[in-house]
């Protein structure tokens, strides 16, 4: 999930299926609580809460969900854009002089472990009154220790599970590859080797029309997601194997034409979606609404994509929520990060509005034997997504990842373009991390 920056949808009003909910009460939440929270009904919860988040596709279905099931608290949402860092800055900002934190507010992939170690950020979950170790027993073990801080507390918690997958444009595929079947396509791109032979195929049959891939994020994600360790270890800047083969690998498809040399997240990135000029995007759990089926309104629930397996298992993205450490409303917070993170129908009703794989083992396993089957991709995301779920590694992301990862794409973006050597490229990172963090060591 540069930092997750999920293409803007705009998403109609949704029905959710509310369950009953156990909460968490207290009278006074401006002093300290030294017991767990009581039970009570979710119609007893009172107040409003301030709520800020970075996604405008996604903050007002929290908001909706959460006043339906809490139908006398308020949440105040306001969505800030993570556009140029606007959004973790405005974070940072508002703790550093500690006024105007919202009570709840979330961290995506690239910002969450700093997030969890900013001082005075996000409170401690695992202590009383939250005894937050007590409801994760259902998620992911790896996206919870996302959530952890260095000393091991959890800090936040998040909803959704991000296995990627490759996203292929049926047609593309049945009239170059002679088939658009998601197990075929699997096949055929099964090893990195075998994907550039498909991209040597799609080159000689189209004449170099299409092109494998749409840009060279689309191969990053895959390469980034495999990794070992983070960009940090041990106090030290630190190149995982996978980057530097990614490099490589993005150099020869620029080179060859196996690739449209557009910019994720841009206008004609977006566009080429809906055309049939590129077979593969990644394409996270959260992509196909985030990523294929807003850029692709006209094939939306026509069947026209597939979902093939990556030959490299890789996670891409989530978001994570927490609490303000010093909110004078921890409770009705609470109830919103918990009931948004393990709240069991509320998950079911998400992953059939926005396509997300959600936290929670038992909605994993009843999706994956019985989901609904996605219209636009004709199969169930649950049984694409789960071959990669045992291959999240939580401990690859670090607090330094936004801008480390900032430095690095602005350096491979000179060198793919040929204005200056490897060597020079990661000169380039080097410096702006040593820049950007004195305090690590960079050799």
């Amino acid at each position: 999930m540069k930092g997750l920056k999920k293409v803007i949808c705009l998403i109609a009003s949704m029905s959710v299926m509310v369950g009953a909910f156990s909460g968490c009460g207290s009278s006074d939440d401006s002093k300290e609580t030294k017991t767990a929270y009581t039970q009570k009904d979710p119609k007893d919860y009172k107040g409003t809460i301030t709520f800020w988040h970075f996604n405008k596709d996604e903050g007002p279905v929290m908001k909706e969900m959460f006043e339906k099931a809490y139908p006398n608290v308020k949440v105040n949402l306001q969505i800030i854009s993570d556009q140029n860092q606007g959004y973790q800055n405005k974070i940072t900002s508002a703790i550093a002089n500690g006024s105007g934190v919202p009570d709840v507010f979330c961290g995506e992939s690239a910002v969450v472990k700093r997030f969890v170690n900013l001082e005075n950020g996000f409170a401690d979950l695992s202590q009383k009154p939250f005894e937050a170790e007590s409801v994760i027993n259902k998620m992911i073990p790896a996206t919870v220790d996302i959530g952890r801080d260095d000393n091991g507390k959890i800090r936040a918690l998040t909803y959704q599970v991000t296995p990627g997958a490759l996203a292929y444009k049926r047609s593309v595929a049945k009239k170059y590859l002679g088939t658009d079947d998601p197990d075929k396509i699997s096949e055929m791109i099964s090893t990195v080797d075998k994907l550039t032979d498909v991209a040597k195929t799609l080159k000689e049959k189209s004449n170099g029309k299409v092109k494998l891939v749409a840009s060279r994020s689309e191969l990053e994600r895959v390469y980034f997601g495999a990794r070992s360790e983070g960009w940090v270890k041990d106090g030290k800047l630190n190149v995982d194997p996978m980057i530097d083969k990614f490099v490589d690998v993005a150099k020869t498809y620029r080179d060859s034409g196996y690739e449209s040399g557009l910019t994720q997240w841009q206008p004609a990135w977006a566009a080429s979606i809906a055309k049939e000029e590129n077979l593969f995007y990644a394409c996270p759990s959260w992509g196909i609404a985030n990523i294929i089926e807003c850029n692709d309104k006209d094939g939306k629930d026509k069947g026209t994509w597939g979902l093939a397996q990556s030959p490299i298992p890789y996670t891409w993205g989530g978001t994570w929520l927490g609490v303000y450490d010093k909110s004078k409303n921890k409770e009705l917070a609470w109830q919103f990060v918990k009931y948004m993170t393990s709240n069991k129908e509320g998950m079911k009703a998400w992953t059939e509005k926005m396509g997300d794989v959600m936290n929670n083992t038992d909605v994993i396993d009843e999706y994956k034997k019985s989901g609904p089957v996605n219209k636009t991709f004709n199969q169930n995301p649950y049984t694409v997504f789960d071959k990669s779920m045992s291959k999240i590694n939580g401990k690859i992301m670090t607090q330094y990842d936004d801008r480390i990862n900032a430095a690095f794409d602005d350096a491979l973006d000179t060198y793919l373009a040929g204005k200056c050597s490897k060597d020079d490229m990661w000169k380039k990172v080097k410096e702006k991390v040593k820049s950007d963090y004195p305090e690590l060591n960079v050799e």
